[in-house]
């Protein structure tokens, strides 16, 4: 009797802990790209809801069905809440490459990314495929599988609540994101509008000038060339914004656990 309550407990443990990896492994950054394949992701929120499993232990209570429905509801949604900070700060790349696209006059190049499950300018996808090998390169995955493991100290296993001001939190961050994939692609937008006022004047002084056509070479070569000399503060600075999404992470973790 008392082994067949410990398998209970132990196999409801692993579904809820499995619930949440699965939240991350959907929506993080290198783990929910198609590139991993599909059977890997699945073997991995196995590995390691198994390995995290014996050292949790959920109440009693969870082996109900519906209770333990909703626990795995909860966990699942503390797992796409941590994934997505992460992701939210993936897609600013992806942002400042389509603005900067649109910038030099090339927009309609549309390409489709597969492994991103994405399409878009290729400005963009080559930013966030080198963000993703930043991401990768700085320890990203191994860090996420820490802050899985500090999450469980944040927010118990058997949390049937998440605590309003996490959702808050996390919506606020779009802003956040915007704002920094902004704040990257300004040099290009005031150049433009520096090139647009410039021969909107001139279209003023000289009617006879064709405006559009003039524009268009001078706004696609200043806009090149300010673009170049920005890459390498781009790319010093890819590192830094993703210790800001760690931090982020850290934060979203004391808002689970009610303290903030």
């Amino acid at each position: 009797m008392t082994l067949t309550v410990q398998m209970t407990s132990l196999t409801t443990t692993f579904f809820l802990v499995a619930a949440r990896v699965a939240g991350i492994i959907v929506t993080a950054p290198f783990f929910s790209s198609s590139y991993i394949p599909r059977s890997l992701r699945v073997a991995m929120v196995f590995m390691l809801a198994l390995i995290l499993t014996p050292g949790l232990n959920a109440a009693p209570s969870m082996s109900g069905g519906l209770m333990l429905g909703a626990g795995v509801l909860v966990q699942f949604v503390v797992g796409t809440m941590m994934g997505l900070v992460l992701a939210l700060f993936l897609s600013l790349f992806g942002m400042a490459g389509q603005i900067i696209t649109y910038q030099l006059g090339v927009g309609l190049a549309v390409a489709a990314n597969p492994g991103l499950l994405s399409e878009g300018s290729f400005l963009s996808e080559w930013e966030t495929l080198l963000a993703l090998f930043v991401f990768v390169v700085g320890g990203g995955p191994e860090l996420m599988v820490i802050a899985l493991h500090a999450s469980f100290q944040a927010i118990s296993i058997n949390a049937m609540v998440i605590p309003g001001a996490s959702f808050g939190f996390v919506a606020g961050l779009f802003q956040t994101v915007l704002e920094i994939a902004l704040l990257m692609a300004a040099p290009l937008i005031i150049t433009g509008l520096i090139v647009n006022i410039s021969v909107g004047v001139l279209s003023r002084a000289f009617p006879q000038l064709n405006a559009y056509f003039f524009s268009l070479p001078i706004n696609f070569g200043l806009s090149l060339l300010i673009f170049v000399a920005i890459l390498p503060l781009m790319l010093s600075v890819m590192p830094t914004i993703w210790q800001h999404a760690w931090t982020d992470v850290s934060r979203l973790l004391v808002y689970l656990e009610g303290h903030a």
